[in-house]
């Protein structure tokens, strides 16, 4: 069976898939998956994934990418095809989600074209690179064509989190997360960067502390949030903090575009 995962949060990133799965040759193919919403809802404890000096033993976690199905709603991100040892790394990797496989009548080819709308799937396709990917693309084409389809040599796999929570400030979204993953979204377009952003929620939220937080002697600690900056000092573990020193003012500025309310609140980190 050919095995594909749909990537929506760090696995955009190059940089990032390859730690993961160093032997991945595949072209990650840009992508859109009706009925899937992504929101800042996994929920994380401490670990591996973060590094934590003594400044930051306040932190309990953190919140990275989630996804919630949503009838309506559209994903992009890209479509990865691994081999059965690299699903497996992959696993290993996405602690605290879990596999799901989509439907293919809900993936679409990325399209950037003014014509998007009205473009049919046999002009887009033209445009993919990733051969194995346009299997998908054909199968999930002659789906929506109400033809019959053997799916039984072909998977396309997402991972949900197992928790949905809000993120605070004892489990705040990390700037060094997010920059990966836009640097990802970069490596397309800006016009995917801009989709991401648009079709991402839950970067704010009118929470309200927890008793360690509130028991705590940093001034800041004791103010509810819910993202920091980490840039100076990255917290996830797979960040690039050059690049995020680098191009920082350039991301915020594509994230101010579409959430200056959440970017104005985000806070320091310790």
């Amino acid at each position: 069976m050919k095995h594909f995962i749909f990537g929506y949060g760090s696995l955009i990133c190059p940089q990032s898939r390859s730690v993961t799965a160093p032997t991945l040759k595949s072209i990650a193919e840009p992508v859109i998956i009706n009925h899937i919403e992504r929101i800042w809802s996994a929920r994380v404890l401490k670990g591996n994934s973060l590094v934590l000096d003594k400044n930051r033993e306040h932190i309990r976690g953190w919140t990275p990418m989630g996804i919630r199905k949503r009838q309506g709603a559209s994903c992009n991100g890209v479509l990865i095809h691994v081999d059965d040892e690299e699903l497996e790394r992959f696993d290993i990797r996405e602690e605290g989600y879990k596999r799901h496989r989509i439907d293919l009548i809900d993936v679409y080819p990325h399209c950037e074209s003014a014509g998007c709308n009205s473009v049919t799937d046999d002009l887009v396709l033209n445009a993919v690179r990733c051969p194995e990917c346009n299997i998908v693309f054909e199968k999930a084409h002659k789906k929506r064509s109400a033809n019959d389809v053997d799916e039984s040599d072909i998977a396309v796999w997402v991972y949900i989190q197992n928790e949905e929570s809000k993120p605070n400030s004892s489990f705040p979204i990390t700037q060094s997360y997010v920059d990966i993953i836009i640097r990802g979204c970069l490596t397309v377009s800006k016009e995917f960067a801009r989709k991401f952003l648009q079709t991402t929620h839950g970067w704010w939220n009118d929470g309200e502390l927890d008793g360690i937080r509130r028991n705590t002697n940093d001034e800041g600690a004791r103010q509810h949030h819910t993202w920091v900056d980490d840039r100076q000092s990255p917290m996830y573990v797979r960040a690039d903090s050059d690049f995020s020193i680098e191009h920082g003012d350039a991301i915020d500025r594509l994230i101010e575009e579409h959430h200056p309310h959440a970017l104005e609140k985000r806070v320091m980190s310790m």
